[in-house]
């Protein structure tokens, strides 16, 4: 671990003694016309190889999963993560330590790959490449999976180093999250991107912050935000500096929360960073179904700045996605504005690698990348909308926090349900049939419902198990936020998901 120190003071002395690197408030040039994306991306796909590395018979075999599956899709950009996550690396590196090194279990794969020349990234970004796709890296700024029992992305730096992390004992963040607030924590970080654009001919960078919350002790994150904002302004000075050298901009993109509220709570000014001309775009949430695009499209406005929703659906309990809610999702965010549509923990990939075994159950994933990135593909098709749900979790501290769902109504008791809906069934073909369906868990005999869709009644009836069902006339519905009011007459009601099912064939 010489080799890190040895950077870290480098990187530490140059802070001080550089203009770009200081620790002033200032931006820097927010005017880099160069870096502007000369067009919109349409799809965005952002890829994790921790499933298809170690499974590869050789780098061949690994590449047909990297790059096999974008032959004839819609993708036209692969944010690539090397698997290992922004603490440990999947590549080589002489700032971060390899995979499994700390406890002696190099992944034999990986090993192998690099011996024979052909270090992932390198090869990825090739691949990638001849299928006239852009390739870019994902960093995992601080990711939480060391926390959770992970021994093999648990990286020494941090056992050495006890103090540079939030610790033990905290309301939410893993015990082994790094602590930004720490200049040595911030070097380390920019000295690991630093690297990779010194070794790899990647196109831009995703600061992925979404990897996770928190970034400083829980509780002080707003009072904090300046690390960052700071951080960022040195990253994107020396990406725009490696540009100059290429002769070609180095894009920068970040993946913050799904509203500027939950940004606030977790320590992301990006009002500053919009200001400052901080990234090119922005992506929003991490599993959330409803996203404020409209809000940050506002601040974006007149900057260059592109804004794309996050489409991934584990988080809110929806694992795998179907393929009609997949659908769903991505007309809400085609019709409120989005500027492209950006995938995360999705499987194409898997399946290319894999396509008669396993990962077989994900090919439907790669029918969906030529849909989801235009409204005029999904018209027509049976699809699902569904109001978001869940609640903040320990490494997702104030995301959901917008969500009704999960809820229970009782006697009497009644509640308004937003759900978004993507299209505009006035001006398209109208569908067969629209269902309400409200998944009320195990429901308790005598329970009595009415439900009103934008103040007009529809008949939903309890049917077998757990679920009300009823039609929905598509006059009901408009396009964008509708209201679904649940008024329980009798009994109780727990209500897990409500969702719109539009069926245009059986």
């Amino acid at each position: 671990m010489t080799r890190l120190f040895k950077r870290l003071a480098t990187a530490f002395v140059f802070t001080l003694i550089s203009p770009a690197y200081s620790q002033c408030t200032e931006s820097v040039s927010p005017d880099h016309p160069d870096t502007q994306l000369k067009q919109p991306y349409r799809l965005i796909y952002n890829m994790d190889t921790s499933g298809i590395l170690p499974a590869s018979k050789g780098i061949d075999h690994y590449l047909t999963g990297v790059a096999g599956f974008l032959t004839n899709s819609h993708v036209d950009t692969v944010f690539w993560m090397d698997g290992a996550g922004g603490n440990v690396v999947n590549y080589e590196s002489e700032v971060l330590e390899r995979k499994g090194e700390r406890i002696g279990k190099l992944d034999p794969v990986l090993d192998r790959f690099i011996r024979e020349g052909n270090d992932p990234p390198r090869r990825a970004i090739k691949a990638i490449r001849n299928q006239g796709v852009a390739a870019w890296f994902s960093f995992r700024l601080n990711d939480p999976h060391d926390s959770l029992g992970h021994e093999n992305l648990v990286a020494s730096f941090k056992l050495k180093h006890p103090d540079w992390t939030i610790g033990k004992g905290h309301p939410y963040g893993g015990h082994l999250q790094l602590n930004f607030a720490i200049q040595e924590v911030q070097d380390l970080k920019f000295l690991a991107i630093a690297e990779i654009f010194e070794k790899y001919d990647f196109d831009g960078l995703e600061v992925d912050f979404l990897r996770s919350p928190p970034y400083f002790v829980p509780g002080k994150e707003p009072e904090n935000a300046h690390h960052l904002t700071r951080f960022l302004q040195r990253v994107r000075e020396h990406l725009h500096e490696v540009g100059r050298q290429r002769g070609r901009p180095v894009s920068l993109a970040v993946r913050v929360g799904e509203t500027l509220e939950v940004c606030r709570l977790d320590g992301f000014d990006v009002k500053t960073w919009i200001q400052e001309r901080l990234c090119d775009m922005i992506v929003l949430g991490s599993g959330t179904i409803d996203i404020d695009i409209p809000a940050f499209k506002q601040l974006t406005a007149g900057t260059g700045i592109l804004v794309y929703p996050c489409l991934y659906g584990w988080p809110s309990k929806y694992n795998p996605i179907s393929t009609d809610l997949a659908r769903g999702i991505a007309a809400n965010y085609h019709q409120q504005g989005a500027d492209g549509i950006y995938t995360f923990n999705w499987n194409a990939h898997s399946y290319a690698h894999d396509p008669e075994g396993k990962n077989q159950k994900w090919k439907y994933m790669v029918s969906l990348l030529r849909e989801i990135d235009d409204t005029k593909s999904l018209l027509g098709k049976n699809i699902r909308f569904a109001a978001d749900r869940g609640r903040p979790t320990r490494i997702y501290p104030h995301n959901w926090s917008h969500c009704i769902l999960p809820t229970t109504i009782h006697s009497g008791e009644q509640k308004d349900i937003p759900i978004q809906v993507g299209v505009d069934f006035q001006a398209a073909a109208k569908p067969e049939k629209i269902l309400l369906v409200l998944d009320g868990g195990t429901l308790a005999g005598g329970t009595r419902l009415s439900v009103k869709v934008n103040g007009k009644s529809a008949d939903v009836t309890p049917r077998v198990g757990r679920y009300y069902k009823g039609e929905v006339s598509p006059d009901q519905l408009r396009p964008g936020r509708n209201i679904v009011n649940l008024l329980v007459e009798r009994g109780t009601l727990d209500i897990h998901a409500l969702e719109l099912d539009v069926q245009y064939t059986r």
